[in-house]
Formats: C-alpha cells, sequence, structure tokens
C-alpha cells in the first residue's frame, strides 16, 4: 500500500476508535457529576480530565516493551466499579477526597 492509503485508513480506524471510546468515557463523570450536583463547569472539567487520560493510557497500550503496553490500539477506560464509592466519598468527605482516593 502507498502511504496516502495508510493515512486515510488510519483516519477512519482512529475515528472509530474514538467513538467506541467517547460514549462509555463520559458516562461515569456524568453519573458522578449528577450525584455531587456539580455545575456545567465542573461537569466538563471531569469529562475532559476523563478523555484526555483515557487517550495517555491508550498511547502507552501502543508502545510494546517489556514494562507496559501491548502495541495495539485497546481502548482503555473508566471503570464503572468505581461510581458508588466514589459518590459515596464525595458525599461525606468532599471532592478533594474523592479525588485523593484514587490515587
Amino acid at each position: 500500500m502507498n502511504q496516502k492509503e495508510n493515512h486515510s485508513k488510519a483516519a477512519v480506524l482512529g475515528l472509530q476508535h474514538l467513538l467506541a471510546m467517547y460514549s462509555g468515557s463520559i458516562l461515569v463523570p456524568i453519573m458522578i457529576a449528577g450525584a455531587l450536583g456539580y455545575s456545567p463547569q465542573q461537569l466538563t472539567y471531569l469529562i475532559s480530565t476523563d478523555i484526555f487520560m483515557c487517550g495517555v493510557a491508550t498511547l502507552l497500550q501502543l508502545q510494546l516493551n517489556k514494562y507496559f503496553g501491548v502495541g495495539l490500539p485497546v481502548v482503555l477506560g473508566v471503570a464503572f466499579q468505581s461510581v458508588a464509592p466514589l459518590i459515596m466519598i464525595g458525599q461525606s468527605h468532599g471532592s478533594g477526597a474523592m479525588f485523593g482516593a484514587l490515587i
């Protein structure tokens, strides 16, 4: 294949990857922000941070070495198991404790 075909195929596959990743990635911040009564600006910040970190994790998975990565464009998103505990921590101790609990 020539270089132009590779770029167009990569663009289409990248768009498909983005669409598959986007829907699952924004649901958790929406659930957390709704439960904690966040403003639209805070919700936007949560979604932006989540999508950025999902992209970073996906880029790390593209690398293939002995420490991390599988060498494939694997979608890494947020885990839904943490939603209920994060909401409980956020309601009882505030957002700072909730974000600290993620570390």
